[in-house]
């Protein structure tokens, strides 16, 4: 809801796509920055209490926003702070958050859970947008955001119940020395690193091409924010699918060629995007791109989660988060693009260079096709 509600005003406001990219980079910054120390963070304190706390961040940052806008005093340098708070709260705790589903659920059903939280977040991506671009039509932008508010209440009332199976293994000692240990690790593992790339790959140019959407829809299709709903709607839809996917096959030993494939499907998809000129093609190629993106990201996550040591993995999985972060460092040189070239023109040079780095990876971990997590870690316990 948000993604959509903040794009339309932008588009209000400014009707630039550049300051589309420029507010994501903003929310961008702390991500890259804060990241290891959100890692630190849930390797060392209760990963509940943390995620807790930057729930009430962004909720509050939401409400801010949404009063601004109904009190028409809102400006775009109110919504950088905005994008600044919820994307320092994002770096603090997403690390928590994926390292939680591991200290939820004994091991063997580790892939299931990740998959299911994916499916929960893909749900979202469905009712989200086009709740958004409904609320938008009837309520305005500001009612939008309070709604948005009413989500972050819910949902941190329900963490406030949430009991782990164990504590997980607290990190002591020095903070620079806890931290070159993650980045060793990651970069003293051929298989845990491989991924972390095919990460990179969406992260920094397939995934901008999704935040050019309102642009797209408005500038190239001619649509309206119900449409624009409509798409993201459609983007969930597939995403869900591929979750519920990954939840069914979540056994299947050779995670590593799953990975591959709907990396690289999913980059060719964002190509295809950029040529489509109806609203009906669009959703149909944003519903495929949602799950094989759903595929990709729940299957990579579990297999970095299988193999990660636990007393690592926070510190592992806010390097994985780093990748994503980038998102909106690939997504500033393409607003550039759509403004003075055309949204569909970013739209291939994102895809394209996706495709080229998940090529490189194929050719550079050819290992990577026959990987077995479930094996690694049975052969690491032994």
């Amino acid at each position: 809801m948000q993604t959509i509600a903040q794009g339309w005003l932008v588009l209000e406001l400014t009707e630039s796509p550049f300051i589309l990219g420029l507010l994501a980079f903003f929310r961008a910054i702390p991500m890259l920055v804060l990241s290891p120390v959100g890692g630190l963070l849930a390797d060392r304190i209760d990963r509940t209490r943390l995620l807790i706390s930057a729930q009430l961040l962004m909720g509050v940052s939401g409400l801010v926003v949404g009063v601004l806008v109904a009190i028409e005093a809102i400006d775009v340098w109110h919504l950088a702070i905005a994008g600044i708070t919820i994307g320092t709260s994002f770096a603090l705790s997403v690390p928590a958050r994926n390292a939680l589903v591991s200290d939820l659920v004994p091991r063997e059903l580790v892939s299931n859970a990740i998959a299911l939280t994916s499916t929960t977040m893909n749900a979202s991506r469905v009712l989200g947008p086009a709740l958004a671009g409904f609320l938008i039509g009837s309520i305005g932008i500001a009612g939008t955001y309070f709604v948005q508010v009413g989500g972050f209440v819910w949902s941190t009332v329900s963490l406030l119940g949430m009991k782990t199976r164990s504590e997980h293994p607290r990190m002591h000692g020095s903070t620079l020395i806890a931290l070159r240990d993650g980045f060793s690790y990651v970069f003293g593992n051929k298989v845990v690193l491989s991924l972390i790339l095919l990460g990179l790959a969406p992260a920094l140019f397939s995934m901008p091409v999704i935040m050019l959407l309102p642009a797209f829809v408005k500038q190239d299709l001619g649509g309206r924010p119900e449409d624009l709903g409509l798409l993201m709607g459609s983007l969930g839809v597939g995403s869900l699918l591929g979750s519920i996917t990954v939840v069914m096959y979540a056994r299947y030993r050779k995670k590593g060629s799953v990975v591959l494939v709907t990396a690289l499907i999913y980059g060719l998809l964002m190509v295809a995007l950029a040529f489509t000129r109806s609203l009906v093609a669009a959703s149909f190629v944003l519903a495929v791109a949602g799950y094989f993106s759903a595929v990709y990201m729940a299957t990579n996550q579990a297999t970095v989660q299988l193999i990660v040591p636990n007393h690592l993995r926070g510190r592992v999985l806010s390097i994985w988060m780093i990748c994503w972060g980038l998102t909106p460092i690939g997504l500033l040189p393409m607003s550039v693009v759509a403004e003075t070239i055309g949204t569909p023109v970013a739209m291939v040079m994102g895809g394209v260079l996706s495709v080229l780095v998940v090529l490189g990876v194929m050719i550079w971990n050819q290992g990577l096709w026959t990987i077995d997590p479930e094996q690694i870690l049975a052969d690491r316990d032994e």
